[in-house]
């Protein structure tokens, strides 16, 4: 078969891409709190100085969801717009420019999952006041992932920095279709179940907009 015509990518890059961003963004943010660390010692003028000598983990940790937010959500962002293209126009609520939430949360599902995960959402649940849950039952970058007795925090602790990136590519991509979110988890390994606020927003933000806030 002549594939000269496709392009093929490997279904697991986006996990290894995504444990190696961890890996690169943890220690972005551990480098950058010791700088500022070791100048703000360095600047201190007062009789007894307190010298800090290491980053706090909450410090680390917080510097890293940042981090990892803003790429998270910019994807979505951009991966919305491009996706929307092959279709045709969501549709809007009636006699409002607005988007309707359903469908845009169905978009998500079924579009965008099968982008970023080869597969789409498994279930959809809604309580028709802007509430949505979005349940995948062998959410694809947990696959890989096993608890060794002794180490389920750690596992836990993983899990929660791998989310940080598909809850902001659902806010990003939301944000690009008018609609604004709150975007929460829950871990049972390998299930994954996403629980989406929304609000109709005024205006889509465009991701360095979004960045800054």
């Amino acid at each position: 078969m002549d594939n000269s015509n496709h392009t093929l990518v490997d279904a697991h890059l986006s996990e290894y891409f995504i444990s190696e961003i961890i890996s690169l963004l943890c220690t972005s943010a551990t480098h950058s709190l010791k700088t500022s660390i070791e100048s703000r010692n360095q600047h201190q003028i007062t009789p007894n100085p307190k010298i800090i000598n290491e980053p706090n983990q909450m410090d680390i940790d917080e510097a890293y969801r940042i981090r990892m937010d803003k790429i998270g959500y910019r994807v979505g962002y951009v991966l919305a717009e491009r996706l929307v293209k092959d279709k045709s126009r969501i549709p809007k609520i009636s006699q409002s420019s607005s988007p309707d939430p359903l469908e845009v949360i169905k978009f998500i599902c079924k579009d965008l999952w099968s982008a970023m995960y080869n597969k789409q959402a498994d279930n959809l649940r809604t309580n028709h006041r802007g509430v949505f849950v979005l349940q995948d039952y062998g959410f694809r970058p947990f696959l890989r992932l096993s608890s060794t007795i002794g180490y389920e925090n750690e596992l836990d602790q993983f899990c929660q920095k791998m989310l940080i990136f598909p809850l902001a590519v659902i806010r990003g991509a939301l944000m690009n279709l008018g609609i604004q979110s709150v975007v929460s988890a829950e871990i049972a390994v390998p299930q994954c179940t996403f629980q989406i606020r929304t609000a109709i927003g005024p205006a889509p933000v465009t991701p360095s907009t979004a960045a800054k806030s």
